[in-house]
Formats: structure tokens, sequence, C-alpha cells
């Protein structure tokens, strides 16, 4: 059953990863439209909003692929087993570049915030976690304990794929009820984080009531 739920929360993860990369790669995009041809886009319109900061955008956008990226390769048992050196200078870079994504995150929070009040708080809480949990994740393998390292980096990882997840509640809002990303903006946020720190949670407490029965016989 574990083993199944496991393989269950992988292949939604994949899912999630692919379509955060081609979201990434379409933000990109639109930034470089908005400055070329700013008129194709509404007044107002979000593209328009963060074209006007392109530079802290970019920074999130692209650190935010190298994330996506690095976080997939450390995830997979086999190669962090078969080459543990570069797993360990992966890793590095991972906490780096988790670093950069969550002082970006709450950077555009704070200073170039597009929807209510509820997207601002929403992403202070998302990138300040994040950040906490990049810094356990370094001291604790620091520390060498490494499951507690392994929990805090899957942490990281999946509560950061919760980004595919808000666009796709947006989406819905959009198309069903007819709102604004301005009105679906701070919602989207506050639930597709919310949904991934519990489906996490839950994991890492499964995983550890597991590893104390097993410990027990």
């Amino acid at each position: 059953m574990n083993k199944l739920i496991t393989n269950i929360l992988i292949g939604i993860s994949v899912l999630l990863i692919l379509f955060a990369i081609g979201e990434s790669i379409g933000r990109i995009g639109d930034l470089q439209l908005a400055k070329v041809n700013p008129s194709i886009f509404e007044p107002n319109s979000h593209d328009l909003h963060y074209a006007e900061n392109a530079a802290i955008m970019y920074i999130h956008v692209i650190a935010g692929m190298i994330f996506l990226l690095t976080g997939s390769y450390q995830l997979i048992p086999y190669l962090r087993r078969k080459y543990i050196h570069i797993h360990r200078l992966i890793g590095k870079l991972f906490l780096l570049i988790s670093f950069i994504v969550s002082i970006s995150a709450i950077s555009i929070a704070v200073l170039i915030p597009f929807g209510d009040i509820l997207e601002t708080i929403s992403n202070l809480i998302f990138g300040t976690y994040i950040l906490y949990a990049t810094i356990k994740g370094y001291t604790t393998i620091r520390a060498k304990k490494v499951i507690e390292h392994s929990h805090w980096v899957r942490r990281i990882f999946f509560l950061s794929l919760s980004i595919a997840t808000i666009r796709l509640i947006m989406i819905t809002g959009i198309v069903i009820n007819g709102l604004s990303i301005k009105e679906v903006m701070g919602v989207s946020f506050l639930l597709g984080f919310f949904l991934h720190f519990v489906v996490i949670e839950l994991w890492i407490n499964k995983q550890k009531k597991i590893r104390l029965n097993r410990a027990s016989i």
C-alpha cells in the first residue's frame, strides 16, 4: 500500500514538473513579447505588470526551471545510490537555487504583487516556508541527519510543485467561473500551497511510522 501511494505521488509529481516547466517557458516568452510588442496584451494585464519588473521575474523563473531539473534528479533513488558524488554536487546546487527561488518569491510578493492582499500573504508564507525548509535541508545534512535531510528536501520540492497546481486552480476559476486572474490568484495560491503541504506531511508521517515499526521488530 505504501509503495502504491509513493508511486502515485511520483506520477503526480512528474506531471506537475512537466506542466511547471512548460509554464516557465511560456512565462519567459510572454515577458519577452510584452517588452517587444506590449499592445497585444490587455491594459493592466499580469503580463505587462511583470514585464515592467522583468529582471526579478527572469531570475525567479529561470532559477525555478533549474530548481525543477536538479530536484528531479535528486529524487531518483537509483541515481542517488550509483552516483553519490554527483548527487552531493547537484544537492548543493539544488539548495542554492532553492534559496534564490524563495528569496525572489518573497521579493515579488512584497515589491510587485499583482493580485489582492491574499496573494501577497500566501506568497509570503510560501516563500518564507521554502526558505526555512532550505536552511533546514542544509543544516540537517551538515549534521549528518540524512533521513531528516531527505524529508526537508522532499518538502521543498513537493511544496514548490504547488505552483503547477496553483496554475490549474487559476485556469479552472477563470474558465468555469469567469473570474479574472487578479480575482483567482490569491485563493489559488492559498489552496495550492495548503493542498501540497498536507499531502507531503501525511506522506512523511507515514514514512516515519513505517521506520518505527521496522525498528521495533
